[in-house]
């Protein structure tokens, strides 16, 4: 999803409904050197008629090239290194809903929706 959507979807969403949280967070993944910050997850929890929903949106660089390195002696293992643009970032956006007596949230699945 496109910023300037994604924005405009958070002002319809703060003008309709009550919004209990709004926070942001870092995507971090593992690596042979540790972790590694990827990107920025979007998170805006609030209260509709079904109950508490949350939307994440996730914004990661967009991944160039990827090399992998295999070692060919026992006990060795092989690593992947990823190259990443600094310009260009893919959007996704994943939303769920908050379920009391499982005690957590629980993705929405989009093909149900409609």
């Amino acid at each position: 999803m496109e910023t300037d959507k994604w924005e405009g979807l958070k002002e319809e969403l703060k003008r309709k409904f009550k919004i209990l949280e709004e926070t942001t967070e870092d995507i971090l993944g593992e690596t042979s050197d540790g972790p590694v910050k990827l990107g920025v997850a979007e998170v805006l929890i609030f209260e509709s008629p079904i109950g508490k929903i949350k939307l994440t949106r996730e914004s990661k660089p967009v991944v160039l090239g990827k090399k992998e390195y295999y070692s060919h002696q026992a006990g060795k293992s092989a690593r992947t290194e990823y190259t990443y643009s600094d310009t260009e970032f893919s959007h996704k956006l994943k939303a769920y809903k908050w379920h009391d007596d499982e005690d957590e949230w629980k993705e929405i699945d989009a093909a149900n929706l409609g």
